[in-house]
């Protein structure tokens, strides 16, 4: 899936008409927040570009109790335009809201918020690289800025061949970035905030994971019917990539690329799940689920349990279904969150 043109399909659509949008989460019961120590899975809900209507969900596994718009809630004021990503940093919750330029820093137990980062460009994703050092990508802006975890402030940036940086991924001192104009991986030093190479890689390289033999895992999506979509194996050690692996069709948009708790097995979405092992020497022939005629946009794989949660954006502008699948692909729950779920966080 192509995250950035839905969003802007949707705001040309429907952007003579926003009461057809509505609130954050049409329809939804309105559970009061309960602080616990539970687990939770936080759903985070693009909403549409332009409208201001991204929203958090908060799933407990256990009980199966689901909690909307739970941001709100705990604030009085909405959580704003098009919410990207959210990641977990010395135990407090980070939420990048992309078309709002901010990251709000919230609390994990009452999702109260606790500091909003302004001065960001046009944020994607954060990575934590210290306990006190972060890194945040940036549609629109040829940098990655440079965030103080300490006080939540910007304290730097580092400049980037293109204006367009998406997913990102640690390994010992090194950050691996989508650098997703350019179809490269850059490889910055994390100690002196420095980029010392790049890797060429397929078209549109957006997601990216790491096996238990510490390789990373490329998933590039071809662009808008450009090219053909590219899995690509690469080992950091060596800095070469040892295989690759090229989708059929143009048609074929791959994205979400997740990894098991093992690191042994890979998912990823492509129209349906597909669930392929590192030691596998093709693309997977047929689906693990099929989409029954949803439209699946987020995936995410709970790492203490493994269970694989899946949303269906619909249209793009009712509220998203959730599905919850154990390991063994049997369907386990399904609810609804709010506008176009495109990201999961598991809280513990």
């Amino acid at each position: 899936m192509k995250k950035v043109c839905f969003l802007f399909v949707v705001f040309i659509l429907f952007s003579c008409s926003k009461e057809e949008i509505g609130p954050q989460c049409k329809n939804c019961v309105g559970n009061p927040i309960i602080p616990n120590s539970d687990k939770k899975i936080l759903i985070v809900n693009e909403g549409n570009f332009g409208f201001g209507n991204a929203s958090l969900s908060v799933y407990n596994p256990t009980t199966k109790e689901l909690t909307n718009s739970v941001f709100q809630q705990a604030n009085n004021f909405p959580l704003g335009d098009v919410a990207q990503s959210a990641t977990l940093i010395n135990n407090t919750i980070y939420v990048v809201v992309n078309n709002s330029s901010k990251i709000e820093v919230i609390n994990k137990t009452n999702f109260t918020s606790i500091a909003t980062l302004t001065g960001l460009i046009s944020p994607r994703y954060i990575l934590q690289i210290n306990n006190t050092k972060a890194y945040v990508s940036n549609l629109f802006s040829n940098q990655i800025q440079l965030i103080n975890l300490s006080n939540n402030t910007i304290i730097g940036s580092i400049s980037t061949p293109s204006n367009w940086t998406e997913e990102m991924l640690l390994f010992n001192d090194t950050a691996y970035i989508c650098d997703v104009s350019n179809n490269q991986i850059l490889l910055i030093n994390t100690n002196s905030d420095a980029v010392i190479t790049s890797v060429s890689t397929g078209e549109q390289p957006l997601s990216l994971v790491k096996d238990k033999n510490n390789k990373l895992w490329i998933l590039c999506d071809g662009g808008i019917n450009s090219s053909l979509p590219q899995l690509i194996k690469f080992n950091p050690q060596t800095r070469q990539t040892e295989q690759v692996f090229t989708f059929n069709s143009i048609n074929e948009s791959p994205s979400e690329i997740e990894i098991d708790s093992a690191g042994e097995h890979i998912y990823f979405i492509n129209n349906h799940i597909y669930k392929m092992n590192i030691n596998d020497a093709q693309l997977p022939a047929t689906s693990w689920v099929s989409n029954n005629n949803h439209i699946f946009y987020g995936l995410k794989i709970d790492q203490t349990t493994n269970d694989i949660y899946v949303s269906d954006a619909k249209d793009f502008v009712q509220n998203s279904t959730v599905f919850r699948y154990s390991q063994n692909g049997q369907l386990l729950h399904q609810f609804n969150a709010g506008i176009n779920s495109g990201a999961f966080l598991v809280v513990e």
